[in-house]
């Protein structure tokens, strides 16, 4: 009887380690998918801007 009580007793603390471990990589991964995010609206707004400027010079240089 002890031992079922002890393999349970086991059981649930590594239960409760792997939730624990979820819970610190999920909270990573929100953050680094953010953190992508934010990268990719830099990158699309200098694009952009990069767009608009070589526009710009492709008028001038036509007229």
């Amino acid at each position: 009887m002890y031992w079922l009580l002890l393999f349970l007793g086991v059981v649930a603390v590594w239960i409760l380690v792997l939730v624990l471990l979820a819970r610190k990589l999920w909270g990573q991964a929100k953050a680094l998918t953010r953190e992508l995010v934010t990268a990719q609206s830099k990158l699309e707004d200098a694009q952009s801007q990069a767009r608009s400027a070589r526009t710009a010079e492709d008028a001038q240089a036509r007229a």
